[in-house]
């Protein structure tokens, strides 16, 4: 499914991804694992503290260190950053690395461990399923089974299931879009739901979801390449490089997208 990342891969990813609960305001995640410290530090132990959270360390491309920081710990809000911190470390570090698949699958069986057991804490974390939709879809492209065992079909649940939770969950909503891209574009569309159609919709909802949101931009621009617009795909291409890069994976995300712009420019 796509090139290793966020792209058909289902939500992007992201991970390595804004949090829905963030965007409207009721916490998530990283506010919980702030709460948490500011009530049980001392004020001077703050800054080192926070510098060491998971969510800081997935910041700087620390992604093992954030998945060994969060994994142990038993609520949903660690086991979702587990989750994506493992996912994070073969999408943005393993496979620009070349690392083999052997290397790969472990940490993404990880994630999926991870975010099953987040689900399991919290049944209404649209994060926590986009963090699993993803996970299984990484596995999926690299097994070669996206297109028997039913795994589409899984796929298609958890989104639906996480735009249930939150309809305006951006990963959830560009992840859908690029499970009907990818089906449509293997030809098994009609197998599993999968509609052309759908797609542009989709991914425009998610971007107006996260208009700051660095690699929706460049999984839009994707989609549109392979819709044939290409000069729709440039304009998108475009906004990526002007967005800031907050994180380490979205430098890797401007870079993808400084690469599929000159493609255009060679054509």
């Amino acid at each position: 499914m796509g090139h290793g990342r966020t792209t058909a891969s289902y939500g992007s990813a992201s991970s390595s991804r804004s949090e829905p609960a963030q965007r409207h305001g009721r916490g998530g995640p990283r506010a919980a694992l702030l709460t948490a410290l500011l009530t049980a530090l001392p004020l001077g132990a703050l800054p080192s503290a926070l510098a060491q959270t998971p969510a800081a360390l997935g910041d700087r491309g620390e992604y093992a260190a954030a998945w060994e920081r969060a994994h142990t710990v038993p609520t949903a809000a660690m086991q979702t950053s587990a989750a994506r911190a493992a996912t994070d470390e073969v999408v943005y570090h393993l496979v620009p690395s070349g690392a083999p698949l052997a290397e790969q699958l472990p940490w993404l069986q990880r994630a999926v461990t991870a975010a099953e057991q987040a689900t399991k804490l919290d049944p209404s974390s649209a994060t926590a399923v986009v963090q699993l939709a993803r996970a299984k879809g990484e596995i999926a492209r690299r097994s070669g089974v996206l297109q028997n065992l039913g795994v589409a079909s899984e796929l298609k649940a958890l989104f639906d299931r996480a735009l249930e939770l939150d309809p305006d969950d951006a990963d959830a909503l560009v992840g859908l879009a690029m499970w009907h891209l990818e089906l449509v574009q293997n030809g098994v569309g009609w197998l599993y739901g999968g509609r052309k159609d759908a797609v542009r919709p989709l991914l425009e909802r998610g971007v107006a979801a996260a208009p700051r949101q660095l690699n929706l931009r460049v999984e839009y621009a994707t989609a549109l390449i392979a819709l044939g617009d290409e000069a729709s795909a440039r304009e998108q291409l475009e906004l990526a490089l002007e967005l800031p890069a907050a994180r380490a994976s979205d430098e890797l995300e401007r870079a993808r997208a400084a690469a599929m712009l000159a493609t255009l420019d060679d054509r």
